[in-house]
This record gives C-alpha cells, structure tokens and sequence, in this order.
C-alpha cells in the first residue's frame, strides 16, 4: 500500500478548508453544529459538513490557530488548562496561547497537533472512536488515538436546513443584543465625551488663569517702570528748577548791582 502523503506536501494554506481525521477515518466537528463559546469538540463521521472542516492560520513556525468553517470559532483549551484530560472546546478568536496548535509530521504522513501552551498532544478520551467521542490534550505517548490526518476539502460542503436556520437564528439572536447595547454604548460613549469636554474646559480655564497673572504681572511691571521714571522726572525737574534759581538769583544781584553803579556820582 503507498504511503500517506506528508503533510508539508499538502500545502497548507489560510485560504483553505481541511478535515482532521483520526486513525479509524471519523473527523473532528463541533458537536450539533453549535455556534456558541465552550461548544464541544468531538469525532464523527464524516458526512462533508462545514462544522466539520478547518482552517489553519498561520501565527508562527508550524504554528497555527485553527478555525472552524461554520461557527467562525477556533479550536480552544477549556479554561487554558495545561494538564493531562484538559477538554478541547470551541471558542471566539482571542490572543491566547490556549488557541495556539504545533502541526508536528511524524515518518507515516499523519501528524500531531500539540498545544503550543502545554507542548501536548491532541488525543481521543479514553481511546474511544465512536462518533461523539470527546477530544482533550494528553502527554506524548505516540498512540494511534493521537496521530491525525490533514486532507484538503475538494468536495462542496453539503446544506443542513437545520444547521442553516440554527445559524440564521444565532445571527439573528446577535443582531438583537448587538440592537439592545447600542443604546448603553451610546450614553457610555456620551459619557467619555462630557467627561473629555470636561476637562478640555479644565484645562481651557487654567491656562486662562495662568495667562491673566502673567498679565497682571507684565502690568505691575510696567507700573513700577512708570513710578520709577516718574519720580526719575520729578527729581530731575527739581534738580533743573534748583540749578534755575540759583543762576536767576544771580542775575538778579548783577543787574542790581549793575544799577547801583549807574547811580554813584562820578569823581
């Protein structure tokens, strides 16, 4: 029988859908086609569904975080856990290491997916294969149960009326909420921005104050430049009138005198 390809050969890609499949041939899903956070991850057959079908985004070196085709979510450790039995649920994209998955190729064309957070591997509980089997994190111990293969979707998935209206009907649950928050994000929104005029308002105010002292010092400056220049003047003036005087007082004198000589009878 030919090998299974590896799978650096099957290319993976962002823009493409996978199956994961487990050694007896049933694939990884979420349960019921559930699109809620916390939905359980199991193994069922593979009836070419897009509850059952991956992508893989790329978030470093063989490093992924995988998404389910449906719900939009990603393959999650329930409540971050790092330790043998932690459950394997779905959950909306965050950055968190618990989302984050190793593909690791092993010799035969199937790989491990070990969590980047734990460095442990995706494994079956308790080694079951039936559908409905649950999915966890284990120690590496090389098991059947813990080998996966990778293979593209090539076939068009096929229409679940009841997977379709659960889908419509989660959408529109969403748009409902989404309608009842608006109007609390709007008074949150409201809110900051009162608070923000508030301060902006502050702020205006204590500039002004700041500028009206600056100002009343630049005047107390200038008036005590005015006092000083006046009384500079006044001195002055009184310096100028004393000096005036004084050269008056003599002229006085010399005319005086000047008249008196005019009056002596001449020898």
């Amino acid at each position: 029988m030919a090998a299974k390809k590896k799978v650096e050969q099957t290319l993976i890609t962002p823009e493409g859908f996978y199956t994961i499949t487990a050694a007896n041939g049933r694939v990884v899903e979420v349960a019921d086609y559930n699109l809620d956070n916390g939905a359980r991850v199991q193994l069922w057959d593979d009836v070419n569904a897009e509850w059952q079908q991956w992508s893989f985004e790329p978030a470093g070196e063989s490093v992924y975080r995988i998404k389910n085709r449906f719900t939009g979510k990603y393959l999650d450790l329930d409540c971050g856990g790092v330790t043998d039995g932690t459950r394997l649920h779905q959950w909306e994209g965050a950055q968190a290491s618990s989302q984050l998955w190793v593909v690791e190729p092993t010799n035969d064309g199937r790989v491990k997916l070990k969590s980047n957070r734990s460095g442990k591997c995706l494994d079956v509980v308790g080694m079951n294969t039936d559908n409905g089997a649950g999915l966890q994190i284990w120690s590496d111990v090389g098991g059947e149960n813990q080998l996966w293969s990778i293979d593209t979707v090539t076939r068009k998935p096929r229409p679940r009326v009841k997977a379709t209206a659960a889908k419509a009907r989660a959408t529109a649950a969403r748009a409902v909420q989404a309608a009842k928050e608006l109007p609390t994000a709007a008074e949150a929104a409201a809110d900051v921005t009162a608070e923000a005029a508030a301060k902006a308002v502050k702020t205006v105010r204590k500039a002004a104050a700041r500028t009206t002292t600056k100002a009343a010092k630049a005047a107390k400056a200038a008036a005590e430049t005015t006092t000083k220049a006046a009384k500079a003047a006044k001195d002055a003036a009184r310096s100028t009138a004393k000096t005036t005087r004084a050269a008056a007082g003599k002229a006085v004198k010399a005319v005086k005198a000047a008249a008196r000589a005019e009056k002596k009878p001449t020898e």
